[in-house]
């Protein structure tokens, strides 16, 4: 993997599978600006710098204020050069619940950070590689948005609406070789995650394990490793993919014995 010279933005760039994405961009020779909305997190990046053979910038951004975005993708643009590349990483999970019990504002705040967000930087990316002819996005969805989850009515409706925007970007720039697919990791173990899983029983929990029949939850290096093959070269005739990376819990068979 090479992204010596290539820029490229990863929202949500300060914390599980977006932190994880930038360490290995970086490693792998990549000027990778993190977005976040926590400068307090960005201290991380400073021991990887040192190391790595590429370059991490954090920038403070909300990905859901359409100004700000501009303003950030337009900085980057001036102070560094074109956009090769765009994970839309960032996302929120407010509530749990059905919709009966799903307030119009953690209903808003999702589809705000996970749906608008994609949008605002896919704008603002794609405008700058059609400069390029050349560019990779890698929306992250979730098995949310392909089969749903119970109570998660928020989550799941903007984690499909990422699927839709990743086809409909697909076909309309891939004759300028702008290329967009989207993964849909399963349950990954993140603070995001995590604080769903502090509230499991012992059999609860084994039941989520054994819904993914390789029979154990996700790491952040599993997704990353899918993420970085669709930013890549190697992916070049790839577009318009959804990319399941979740252990076969799309196959729909809880597995109880090996």
């Amino acid at each position: 993997m090479n992204f010596k010279e290539k820029i490229i933005v990863v929202t949500g760039g300060s914390s599980g599978i977006g932190k994880e994405v930038v360490k290995c961009i970086a490693d792998y020779g990549g000027f990778v600006f993190a977005l976040g909305r926590s400068p307090d997190k960005f201290h991380y990046f400073d021991s990887i710098n040192k190391k790595s053979s590429g370059e991490i910038i954090p920038l403070k951004c909300d990905v859901s204020n359409y100004e700000n975005v501009e303003e950030v993708f337009n900085g980057i643009e001036k102070d560094s050069g074109l956009i090769y590349g765009l994970v839309n990483n960032a996302g929120v999970n407010p509530s749990r619940n059905n919709i009966l019990n799903t307030s119009i504002k953690d209903w808003e705040e999702t589809i705000k950070i996970n749906l608008t967000g994609a949008f605002n930087c896919s704008k603002f990316a794609i405008k700058q590689m059609d400069e390029n002819s050349k560019g990779s996005i890698v929306n992250i969805s979730s098995i949310a948005g392909l089969h749903g989850l119970q109570k998660r009515v928020a989550y799941s409706s903007s984690k499909a609406g990422l699927i839709g925007l990743t086809k409909s970007l697909a076909i309309d720039h891939a004759r300028n070789n702008i290329r967009v697919n989207c993964i849909c990791p399963g349950y990954v173990k993140t603070n995001l995650v995590n604080e769903y899983l502090k509230n499991l029983n012992e059999s609860q929990y084994e039941l989520l394990v054994n819904s993914h029949p390789i029979g154990r939850l996700g790491s952040v290096t599993d997704i990353s490793n899918a993420i970085l093959f669709l930013l890549s070269e190697k992916s070049s005739w790839i577009t318009g993919e959804v990319l399941s990376v979740d252990g076969g819990y799309g196959l729909g068979q809880p597995v109880y014995e090996k």
